[in-house]
């Protein structure tokens, strides 16, 4: 029922930010008229003016309120458009205005369709089996093999030449960087830009340059050996079947499909979850813009990533990562192969919000390991592997946070202590922590940490990105 329907939904349904807040302008101008609500509520009916002559029509089915469909005669390329959404806040706003009306026919028979899709979709009926090009396969397989090689031969002369960081050295870098995305292997392709950035970044001691430099080379090394063998379908004895998919993702440039991921078991059912911390960053070596959203499973605390990758060049043609105010109840899930922090992915619909209650945060300082040495062990053991993710985001209870010399420390039940750093230059999460402790410090707070490798030091050190109590949730970052 459209009763049901709330604020988050609409942040979730919206293409990006900017859309929502463009919609919230159109009610301040006025713009809506010929308000309409179906007699079982299901409808929003309107219309809205626009550049054109005459105003767009505009509804949204509400038979999912979780999942609104907006349609909208307007050119915009964005979906749902600024009038979609801006109908939707208008009933929130002023559910009086809207009059008994009933949808058109053309409406109500798209409505019949989509419910026939669902419904096909639901049953398997619209998985038609995936055709596979062969020929198209052993080309891209011979190219990503010829990249390899000239990837062998790169980091080969990067050891033996010294003084990589040369300038012309960098440039020459750049071109080949380029020949490894042409020969599908993006995974090397953005840790080559990696290389070339650390290279260029003026503000790194040249300590910390061979620091970090030795660990992106030796990331290209195990490139090259893992992808042979990827290629010829074998793993290392060492090497489960989930790192080894994870890492294929990585190396090969695979793009798991929902279908896919079902098949291979990577899936899960009945999630409760809850969003503790919400990120964005531009990677300058992706060149794409990563959101974030950090999502404790309050049954069995596990923490995923929702991610959205969003290219600098048609940034605005793919929504952001919705950031989740409610809790969420996920009927069914992708959860990508991975180490500690498994991506996780959904059907547009699949969620349903509720209100958040005390017994939610209760649940998720349950969850906070008291004691930090499993936590770091679990870090060091997935670092062995050559190709895993060299940070990992886990739930601290702390028994303390304070000041040591110069340093913020976290600090267990049991005297372990790990330091408190920060990872961006233009921000400080760290000095939120500082300040979040001084609220909540006396009750043990919880503190979400992305635990990290401190170059030079080689110490494991934590960016803090969330402080929590069974009733307090602070989040420390952007």
């Amino acid at each position: 029922m459209a009763a049901t329907l709330v604020e988050d939904t609409i942040h979730r349904a919206a293409p990006d930010n900017d859309s929502v807040q463009t919609a919230r302008g159109l009610l301040k101008k006025n713009s809506f008229q010929d308000l309409g609500i179906s007699a079982d509520q299901t409808w929003l009916l309107g219309r809205c003016k626009g550049s054109g002559k005459e105003p767009y029509q505009v509804s949204v089915d509400l038979a999912d309120p979780s999942s609104p469909t907006c349609r909208c005669n307007c050119p915009s390329r964005k979906f749902p458009c600024k009038h979609g959404l801006g109908l939707m806040l208008l009933y929130l706003a002023s559910p009086d205005k809207f009059k008994p009306k009933e949808p058109p026919a053309e409406l109500l028979a798209k409505r019949e369709k989509k419910v026939v899709r669902d419904q096909k979709k639901a049953e398997g009926g619209e998985t038609a089996p995936r055709k596979v090009n062969k020929a198209a396969l052993t080309k891209k397989a011979g190219a990503q093999r010829d990249g390899l090689d000239l990837l062998e031969k790169l980091v080969v002369d990067l050891v033996s030449g010294g003084q990589w960081f040369e300038e012309t050295r960098l440039d020459k870098l750049e071109r080949q960087a380029k020949q490894l995305g042409d020969a599908y292997l993006p995974g090397a392709m953005y840790v080559l830009n990696r290389l070339i950035l650390v290279g260029r970044d003026e503000e790194l001691s040249d300590e910390e340059r061979m620091a970090r430099a030795s660990d992106l080379i030796g990331h290209l090394w195990a490139t090259v050996q893992k992808g042979r063998n990827y290629l010829d379908e074998k793993i290392a004895g060492d090497e489960s079947q989930a790192e080894a998919d994870a890492a294929i993702e990585d190396v090969l440039g695979k793009a798991w499909q929902l279908t896919e991921l079902r098949e291979k078991g990577y899936w899960k059912s009945g999630l409760s979850l809850l969003e503790l911390a919400y990120e964005r960053t531009d990677d300058e070596a992706r060149q794409q813009r990563v959101e974030f959203s950090h999502l404790i499973e309050l049954d069995d605390g596990s923490i995923y990533q929702a991610i959205t990758y969003r290219p600098f060049k048609g940034m605005k043609q793919i929504p952001e990562q919705s950031s989740f105010a409610q809790t969420l109840t996920v009927a069914e899930a992708g959860v990508y192969p991975g180490f500690l922090n498994r991506r996780i992915r959904w059907e547009k619909g699949a969620e349903q919000a509720e209100e958040m209650k005390a017994a939610h945060w209760k649940k998720v300082y349950g969850h906070a390991r008291p004691e930090f040495k499993a936590a770091l062990d679990a870090f060091r053991q997935q670092l062995k592997h050559p190709l895993a993710p060299r940070e990992a985001v886990v739930l601290l209870r702390c028994e303390r946070i304070g000041k040591a010399g110069d340093s913020l420390v976290l600090e267990d039940t049991a005297g372990t202590r790990i330091e408190a750093a920060d990872q961006r230059k233009d921000y400080s999460n760290v000095a939120n922590l500082l300040r979040a402790a001084g609220m909540v410090g006396k009750d043990r707070p919880a503190v979400l940490a992305r635990l990290f490798v401190r170059p030079v030091a080689n110490t494991v050190v934590a960016c803090p990105l969330a402080a929590l109590t069974p009733k307090h949730h602070l989040r420390l970052g952007l």
